[in-house]
């Protein structure tokens, strides 16, 4: 089951467990590999190399930094890729519309607005004509 990483406690919990190398973290989202790796090999250095507590914590603050900001950019990719497949769903619906159109105008009227949907660039249709074809 994967951990609820929103959530401050479980998340904190998680933390400890990287650190103190108790964490399996393999099937984790990549965001949360990369940072779980990290804080466990930054652990690891803490008991075996000898590094200060002070020295990891600054460290462990950098990561968690880096991990905010990569899961925020990530997170914004992905929003943006869901509304790109949506808007090629409805470009492909729009297009049925396109073959059911009667005339030339209705079918261009249908086509402009596909691509635009497809394209996910607002306004393409208009900027093409789109408010000019009559029928």
């Amino acid at each position: 089951m994967t951990p609820d990483f929103k959530n401050p406690d479980e998340f904190l919990r998680l933390e400890e467990s990287a650190i103190d190398g108790t964490l399996i973290y393999d099937d984790y989202p990549p965001c949360e590999y990369k940072y779980f790796s990290k804080l466990s090999k930054l652990g690891y250095a803490n008991r075996h190399k000898g590094w200060s507590e002070e020295i990891c914590e600054a460290k462990q603050a950098e990561l968690k930094r880096q991990y905010l900001s990569e899961r925020q950019d990530f997170d914004r990719f992905f929003t943006a890729a869901c509304a790109m497949q949506d808007n090629i769903r409805r470009g492909g619906m729009t297009i049925i519309e396109v073959d059911k159109a009667k005339t030339v105008e209705g079918k261009l009227k249908y086509a402009l607005t596909a691509l635009e949907q497809i394209l996910n660039e607002d306004g393409f249709a208009k900027r093409n004509g789109l408010d000019k074809i009559i029928g």
